[in-house]
């Protein structure tokens, strides 16, 4: 029974695939049905973030030499979040997809990423979280885009660990509109986050340890303004996740 199934499966897959072909998104080749958005050379670019990581900011860090267990830059700044989990590296082609997923608004792209948020080191870690919150948009760019990334990743990943029991709460607001961080210099950076963000009602984040979502994380301003205004509503602990980091 099992068997007529599974072939009843792979039948009818196999004929949605013959009457609507599937491209690989990126170099445009026919899909064959094991493959989903992206052909297997394709797949292969997408490079993971790979041990050793610093452990406050999750960037490759150097197999030898001096062992840290955090890079220089979160030993002498010392950020507001507490660790930091990412999963790929933002480099081609995964800036091509989240340019499409953003800005031609194909969401369902996200897929691409499941996986390895499954595979990841998050799942150990999320019994000890008490909510997992989105880093928020601006309401214009939410409403003109019709999704918030993070939000997305966030609500995906508490299906994944269900069992965890952690929810997603949406405690932070963007109260303006900001420039793109990747293309200021560092004090630009932090004059243009300034008073970017706030809580929705006070008290929201006290004694909570919490999971803060993004989907890039670039220069890191934006995600230590989050976990600065978390701290000071009295979360007792601040990691984030991002799905791609430069």
């Amino acid at each position: 029974m099992f068997s007529l199934k599974t072939d009843l499966n792979s039948y009818w897959r196999s004929l949605l695939r013959i009457l609507y072909p599937a491209n690989c998104i990126l170099c445009g080749i026919p899909l064959v049905l094991e493959e989903t958005h992206l052909c297997e050379i394709c797949a292969k670019r997408i490079e993971p973030i790979k041990a050793p990581t610093c452990l406050r900011c999750a960037t490759p860090i150097p197999p030898y030499g001096n062992r840290y267990s955090t890079c220089s830059n979160c030993r002498s700044e010392r950020p507001h979040y507490d660790r930091g989990f990412a999963l790929v590296r933002y480099e081609d082609p995964v800036k091509t997809i989240f340019h499409q997923i953003k800005f031609e608004k194909k969401i369902w792209l996200l897929n691409i990423f499941s996986k390895l948020l499954e595979r990841s080191s998050v799942p150990a870690e999320t019994n000890g979280y008490d909510l997992i919150v989105p880093v928020p948009l601006d309401r214009s760019r939410e409403r003109n885009r019709g999704f918030n990334q993070a939000a997305v990743i966030a609500q995906r990943l508490v299906r994944i660990h269900s069992a965890s029991g952690f929810r997603m709460v949406k405690i932070l607001k963007k109260k303006k509109r900001t420039l793109p961080q990747s293309q200021l210099r560092r004090q630009d950076r932090l004059n243009n986050l300034a008073g970017a963000f706030g809580i929705r009602k006070q008290g929201m984040a006290r004694n909570k340890r919490i999971l803060l979502v993004d989907d890039i994380f670039t220069t890191g301003s934006t995600m230590n303004e989050c976990a600065k205004i978390l701290k000071e509503d009295g979360a007792e602990r601040v990691d984030f996740l991002a799905v791609a980091r430069s």
